[in-house]
């Protein structure tokens, strides 16, 4: 999507980071970006979790991704669902931040 490329990280820039964010937006389904959000949820950042479809690790056991999915929700992750993905990333005028949609 649009501004996608040059306002993120991928998950080896996750490691570049020198500070912590405030609030962060992991965009997958799979199991690393599932890490990641605990990751970055148990460091105190608010996690957002966009996937596409209906639940995140929806390759895996149905029983263990609908826990899964669950848990992160009951751990404070926003687990945004069915979003077809990110259309859009644009950066605020003043700051770091930027807006996802």
């Amino acid at each position: 999507g649009e501004g996608v490329a040059e306002h993120t990280i991928n998950s080896d820039g996750f490691f570049d980071l020198e500070e912590l964010p405030e609030v962060v937006v992991v965009v997958g389904a799979g199991y690393i970006a599932v890490e990641l959000a605990g990751v970055m949820n148990a460091l105190g950042c608010e996690v957002h979790l966009v996937v596409r479809k209906n639940m995140a690790l929806r390759n895996f056991d149905p029983d263990i991704a609908t826990a899964l999915n669950n848990e992160m929700v009951k751990s404070g992750i926003h687990v945004h669902t069915n979003t077809n993905g990110v259309a859009k990333v644009t950066p605020e005028t003043t700051g770091d931040k930027k807006t996802v949609e």
